[in-house]
């Protein structure tokens, strides 16, 4: 009977550290089953957080698709290029037939404008004989003349004086001026912005009824120093964010700009793909540009400036690339 008892006895402890064996599973899994909860929940809220961003920023694109700011655009500048003997490309022969192949194809949807150069603008006097011979004169084709840029040296290209102004006005319908890529040009050679010429064009362009246009591609501050430049003068002065940026892609480019600026616009480059990807310019499709150039219209753009040349025409005939914008813009 003793024996008995043991074995009884022993059989009970056993059931019993059994059972607490089992129970202390069951706790453990349920505390992992609760976790694995906690933590599905934590991803689901992520999950939906995300799908309401997201559609917040459908919601604001199909907003920018859909405005009827895309009627603000009035405005197609083309630079034209001239590069002088010695070169097989960039020349434009007969100026007012590549102007009128864009009327052709614009079919008065937009005033536009040629934005010349000549030779790089490294001679004003150059310059000034090209556009007297080449442009019609004061009642002509209308032009934006480029009055104050960057380029390769340490020196800014062009730096125009209003005598040199007056000069241009002489002999071409002249009816925008340009500035470009200047402050950031003189933030990159670590050069103190000459305000004071600054506000002399700005000054110049208020007593004969020219407008400006300032485009520039880097952001840091650029944007905000331009508003402080133009006090005074936002009603005659149009700021564009230029598509050859390597800081914003050109929508974002736009909307900023946009929200800065009682006049802004776009400057539409095929540089664009040199700077995103190192290579010619001239392999960009001309899809992403059009997407480019439709971003800025539809945001509400009211001037548009295309570049370079050589992308839309071959020596002054227009290519296939002006034919498929134009036919996209109008």
């Amino acid at each position: 009977m003793n024996g008995k008892k043991v074995v009884s006895k022993t059989v009970v402890i056993a059931l019993g550290l059994m059972c607490i064996v089992l129970v202390a599973g069951l706790v453990a899994a349920f505390a992992v089953h609760m976790h694995t909860i906690s933590s599905l929940n934590s991803q689901i809220s992520s999950v939906n957080s995300t799908v309401t961003t997201l559609q917040s920023q459908v919601s604001a694109l199909t907003a920018i698709i859909n405005m009827s700011k895309s009627k603000n655009l009035k405005t197609l500048v083309f630079h034209v290029e001239e590069t002088g003997e010695g070169y097989t490309g960039n020349h434009i022969p007969y100026v007012k037939y590549t102007y009128n192949q864009i009327l052709a194809l614009d079919n008065n949807t937009h005033n536009v404008l040629l934005n010349p150069e000549y030779k790089g603008n490294e001679n004003w006097t150059e310059t000034l004989a090209w556009l007297t011979a080449n442009f019609g004169g004061q009642h002509s084709i209308p032009i934006m003349l480029d009055v104050f840029g960057g380029g390769p040296h340490d020196y800014p290209v062009p730096k125009l004086s209003t005598n040199d102004i007056l000069e241009a006005m002489a002999v071409c319908n002249v009816e925008w001026l340009r500035f470009y890529e200047v402050v950031s040009w003189h933030m990159e050679h670590n050069l103190s912005f000459p305000t004071d010429y600054v506000t002399t064009i700005l000054n110049f362009c208020r007593e004969h009824n020219l407008k400006l246009f300032w485009n520039e591609w880097k952001v840091d501050s650029v944007f905000q120093t331009i508003q402080t430049y133009i006090m005074g003068f936002e009603d005659i002065v149009t700021v564009a964010f230029s598509t050859n940026s390597g800081d914003l892609e050109p929508a974002d480019g736009f909307m900023l700009v946009s929200t800065m600026f009682q006049h802004w616009g776009g400057s539409v480059q095929a540089w664009y793909w040199l700077t995103r990807y190192g290579s010619n310019p001239l392999n960009m499709p001309i899809s992403l540009l059009i997407q480019h150039a439709l971003s800025a219209k539809n945001i509400g753009a009211e001037i548009l400036q295309f570049e370079p040349y050589w992308y839309f025409f071959d020596n002054g005939e227009a290519e296939v690339n002006l034919k498929l914008l134009e036919i996209m813009l109008t």
